[in-house]
């Protein structure tokens, strides 16, 4: 019987990316985590307040984008993409690039197209 030695197993993990506070309604200000998940999916957490008491909510880079884009909060929108470029260079060194979204498929066409 032949021994053949044993490969390490690369273990694919939920990783932390880095967070940013949400500016909700005057001094309510939540963290809002990033995190690359290991199929390479980007998913923010956020803790909110729901019959007083801390609840956290899970929500895709969009949400944070619109809700960056609807209050007109630049500086949060640009926090935001430099966390995601962040995951995304990540993903690609650890040789899980991000799942594109329908968003950036779209941003891919009107690029090609242009």
């Amino acid at each position: 019987m032949e021994m053949r030695e044993r490969q390490p197993v690369r273990r694919r993990t939920t990783r932390r990316i880095g967070r940013l506070r949400l500016p909700i309604a005057g001094p309510y200000r939540p963290w809002a985590t990033l995190y690359r998940l290991p199929d390479g999916r980007l998913l923010w957490t956020v803790r909110l307040w729901d019959d007083g008491r801390p609840v956290r909510h899970a929500y895709p880079t969009r949400v944070i984008r619109a809700f960056a884009r609807a209050n007109g909060l630049r500086a949060l929108a640009e926090e935001v993409e430099r966390l995601v470029d962040r995951a995304r260079e990540d993903g690609l060194r650890s040789g899980t690039e991000d799942a594109p979204t329908p968003a950036d498929r779209l941003r891919e066409e009107r690029r090609v197209r242009a």
